[in-house]
């Protein structure tokens, strides 16, 4: 599929632009391969008899998986992957990608995902896999495997962010023009962009309100109609989706505009918690030692000392 092969190449040549070290190979069986459009591909290098120490072996899927990886290169490449993919590298898959490496072995006891119209087919085939439905991408220590076409980029984002920090992945996305949603799991990254790996539009469209206006009034019935539908149905596809409560999730966006204003204004606290939606200072008080284990104080204390400007590394 050339989208799976050019998405993620294409990210993280931007991401070489904002000065991130990486260096790409195409490797394969083959020196040709004919891609999805009906492209021919040139310069695939052999596959290597050794990776380095810090390499990630991205798979991209094929056009049609079912007959592409009975092929005499298709079991090559997994007996290769099986043979020289360690787990110190990091493995990772686009759509039906997650096929090949099934096949080498390299998945067995992992939580895995793919292409929507593929997961059932995948727990069928590989059911020592744990599949995950309805998600972008699934990390599973240094085994990443992403759902169909696009969501390749979404996981090369996250690499990025991983590997270079947040602001550079939110660069290139910029560059791509495409939305950075990132995993749940990841606590490093901004809470604006947690809770976003699913593919649920209803939720996204609660979110991106939630975002847009946190000092809003939201209750649960406000957010239900945003979503259009039932707030108990709502609460209902928080949790099986985005892994928290409608309103934990209203409360973590508006901890993070204040947490922005006490760091960047001398504004009262009070005035902090009226401006992002927290009905006094205290109450911002009680979710500030919730979500960071601190307090309003401490942070802004921390920004004013010496050792926290920039002219003093």
């Amino acid at each position: 599929m050339l989208l799976d092969l050019a998405g993620i190449a294409e990210a993280f040549r931007i991401a070489r632009q904002f000065g991130a070290p990486y260096r790409h190979h195409l490797i394969g069986p083959a020196t040709r391969s004919r891609c999805s459009v009906g492209l021919d591909l040139s310069g695939i290098e052999p596959l290597p008899r050794k990776l380095p120490a810090d390499a990630t072996v991205l798979v991209p899927g094929t056009a049609d998986s079912a007959s592409a990886y009975k092929s005499a290169e298709a079991a090559r490449t997994a007996r290769w992957m099986a043979r020289v993919v360690k787990d110190t590298h990091r493995l990772c898959t686009v759509c039906s990608g997650v096929f090949l490496a099934a096949r080498s072995g390299l998945l067995r006891g992992r939580s895995c995902t793919t292409h929507h119209m593929l997961t059932e087919r995948l727990a069928r085939e590989h059911p020592e896999i744990s599949v995950v439905e309805n998600r972008i991408f699934v990390q599973d220590g240094l085994v990443y495997t992403s759902a169909g076409a696009t969501t390749g980029v979404d996981l090369v984002l996250h690499l990025i962010a991983q590997d270079n920090g947040p602001e550079l992945a939110l660069n290139v996305a910029r560059m791509l023009v495409v939305y950075f949603r990132r995993s749940g799991a990841d606590l490093q990254l901004p809470p604006s962009v947690l809770h976003r790996n699913h593919i649920h539009p209803a939720l996204h469209r609660v979110q991106d309100a939630v975002i847009r206006e946190p000092a809003r009034g939201w209750t649960l019935p406000h957010l239900a109609h945003e979503a259009c539908t039932s707030p108990r149905h709502l609460a209902r596809l928080f949790h099986e989706h985005a892994g928290i409560s409608p309103m934990t999730y209203v409360r973590k966006i508006r901890m993070a505009a204040a947490k922005q204003i006490v760091q960047e204004s001398h504004h009262q606290l009070g005035r902090v918690a009226e401006m992002v939606g927290f009905s006094s200072g205290e109450q911002l008080r009680r979710a500030w030692r919730h979500f960071e284990g601190t307090n309003p104080v401490e942070a802004r204390r921390k920004r004013a000392s010496p050792s926290a400007r920039p002219d003093a590394r």
